[in-house]
């Protein structure tokens, strides 16, 4: 069996990261100035009216834009994310339908964009090309364009800060530039704290991809706010890393999820949690009694076998002044664990063969 390499050896991220994943990933600082400091202001806003609900249609890591924009702004809008073919029956004349899809060619959320011409919704679009970038350009919607070359994932900058910008024109958002400056320096100082030439022993973000290897993340929200987080995270693990990861929030998973704890998994699986350090107390309570009963039933394991290795559990607290800010610091420290995680698995953390070889397989 092979030893885990180092993260510290620049050359092994020359060997596996051959298409510079790592490069995308970091850019998110700069994906904001370009897609929300810098994006002009659409003359066709003035022609969207009326707007009573928000549904936004996207897929993969599109779709995420649209969890995260639901948990930042779901408390004063109606806000709705749809990833699938098909949309409800009752959106009307008033529904603002933001269809986000990276590559505009998304089968599911073209199908979205369809149903939204065919009832009459008012529509946005958010893409770098492909047939959604035809029908806004021939058609005349709201659209905001984002530079091509990324893989969706790690055009998350982009993507939510371009939502961000459709929102904040049609007047259904309050202005967010102070908050985006916020969050934007905030990602700037993390930045100094988790890139490639931070040594393993100062890098969090090293230290916990190596408490990962070789281990399957059961990744927690502290709450259901925060659960776009492990989602991303989740996904950002599968993707990147090419392993397994699942998610769940409290306190949904104490009424189901908790049994399957009882099981013995030798030792593959980890508990993740995300949560706020000034989480409220209801939330923590239950964190914190999970946490415990995990420590007493490995205890208990230890005692029935000496050799038995007991499970560690890895905390992710949110950092930052905003909810956005917390929200983009986490997602970013989150990418930067699941890049290092594929760096030692080997593995390159732009591929997707699988989900290239499904699309292959659907076509024919």
């Amino acid at each position: 069996m092979s030893s885990i390499i180092s993260l510290d050896y620049t050359g092994n991220f020359n060997r596996f990261d051959t298409e510079n994943m790592y490069d995308q990933i970091i850019s998110l600082p700069k994906q904001i100035e370009e897609s929300y400091f810098n994006q002009e202001k659409s003359e066709l806003a003035i022609y969207y009216k009326n707007i009573s609900k928000v549904y936004i249609c996207g897929m993969g890591g599109s779709a995420i834009s649209g969890d995260i924009a639901k948990s930042l702004f779901g408390d004063t809008l109606k806000i709705r994310v749809f990833k699938d073919y098909y949309l409800p029956t009752f959106l009307d004349e008033n529904t603002l339908g933001i269809v986000c899809s990276y590559s505009g060619n998304t089968a599911e959320t073209v199908a979205c964009f369809e149903t939204l011409r065919k009832k009459g919704a008012q529509i946005a679009i958010v893409t770098s090309g492909g047939i959604l970038k035809h029908y806004g350009s021939q058609e005349g919607y709201l659209m905001k364009l984002v530079p091509t070359g990324f893989q969706p994932r790690a055009a998350i900058g982009h993507l939510f800060f371009s939502i961000v910008k459709i929102l904040e024109e049609l007047g259904l958002i309050e202005d967010q530039n102070i908050n985006v400056k916020l969050t934007h320096l905030n990602l700037t100082t993390k930045l100094k704290l988790i890139n490639q030439d931070v040594e393993e022993g100062k890098n969090f973000a090293k230290g916990l991809a190596m408490k990962l290897y070789k281990k399957i993340p059961i990744i927690y929200s502290s709450n259901p706010r925060l659960f776009p987080l492990a989602y991303r995270f989740k996904c950002q693990i599968n993707e990147n890393a090419k392993t397994h990861a699942f998610c769940n929030t409290f306190s949904e998973m104490n009424h189901n999820e908790i049994e399957g704890w009882e099981t013995d998994y030798n030792n593959s699986l980890v508990p993740v949690f995300i949560s706020n350090f000034d989480e409220e107390k209801m939330y923590l309570d239950r964190v914190n009694a999970f946490k415990e009963i995990l420590k007493t039933t490995e205890e208990e394991k230890k005692k029935e076998n000496p050799s038995y290795e007991e499970m560690d559990f890895l905390e992710i607290f949110t950092d930052g002044k905003t909810l956005m800010g917390k929200t983009f610091s986490t997602i970013f420290l989150c990418d930067m664990i699941s890049y290092y995680l594929a760096i030692l698995n080997r593995v390159n953390p732009s591929s997707i063969k699988f989900i290239d070889s499904l699309k292959k397989t659907i076509k024919s």
